[in-house]
């Protein structure tokens, strides 16, 4: 795929930029909320596989990319093997953040400025790590208030205490559910057990993101039955999937009060 690069204004003269190659909305959220706070003020676009970052790249050249690997269409790997052909895009510091095995990650590490890490990456170090590669002297801001709501002790830990964070990770949660339920049936109903297993990665990132161990243990159990072709453990399983989900997310909806916003 051919690209020609915007050129890159003076840096005196523009904003920063960054660009987010996420297809899971919950991680696009946590990442884009943390830059923000590394950097007010930075532009932040948002692409969900790699042909729509290279479209991006057409009109507006990042200071920083987070890179996720496993997404629909054209993924992450092949995203970083057109971006670092291109002299003028060689220097743009890519943090590739993703829960992909380690045979695929190892060659990334010799690409030149790009940083891996595994999924999921602590807010707090992002945060601090961009702020570095930035090379901005930024005050730390922490929120003013306290949070009113502690779901759970690894959701605090992992996106902050930020209660505005907190909710919006807890919204985006509680209205994907339903889509995401009918999407694993119809995955059980088409025998489509690769879905299965791209929706066992999703839902793995989601859990750990969460401090949902009880769904993160259920969807582990998911993948061995889908990686045996057990068919009846795999409708069991999505059955309990499913049950879980739909609590979690009413527990959200009533910790953050959610309910009042479909009012």
């Amino acid at each position: 795929m051919s690209i020609n690069p915007a050129p890159r204004p003076a840096a005196g003269h523009r904003s920063l930029r960054a660009l987010i190659v996420e297809d899971d909305p919950l991680f696009a959220t946590v990442y884009k909320e943390t830059l923000t706070s590394a950097a007010p003020g930075i532009q932040i676009e948002l692409a969900a596989n790699g042909y729509l970052a290279l479209m991006s790249l057409k009109t507006h050249l990042p200071d920083l990319i987070v890179l996720d690997l496993h997404m629909p269409g054209l993924d992450g790997v092949a995203f970083l093997s057109i971006l670092k052909r291109k002299d003028c895009l060689l220097e743009v510091p890519v943090f590739v953040v993703s829960s992909a095995d380690a045979e695929v990650m190892a060659p990334l590490r010799a690409l030149p400025h790009v940083h891996v890490f595994a999924k999921p990456i602590r807010p707090a170090l992002l945060r601090q790590l961009a702020r570095q590669t930035l090379a901005e002297s930024i005050d730390s801001r922490t929120s003013q208030d306290e949070p009113r709501h502690l779901l759970h002790s690894k959701l605090t830990a992992f996106v902050g205490g930020n209660p505005a964070l907190q909710r919006e990770i807890a919204r985006q949660f509680y209205e994907l559910t339903p889509d995401r339920i009918a999407r694993l049936e119809h995955c059980v109903q088409q025998r489509d057990l690769h879905s299965l297993r791209e929706w066992c990665h999703t839902l793995i990132g989601t859990s750990s993101m969460i401090g949902a161990q009880n769904l993160h243990d259920q969807v582990n159990t998911l993948r061995d039955y889908v990686d045996a072709k057990d068919a009846d453990g795999i409708v069991r399983q999505v059955a309990a999937i499913a049950t879980e989900l739909r609590q979690i997310a009413v527990m959200l909806a009533n910790e953050f009060d959610l309910y009042d916003e479909k009012s």
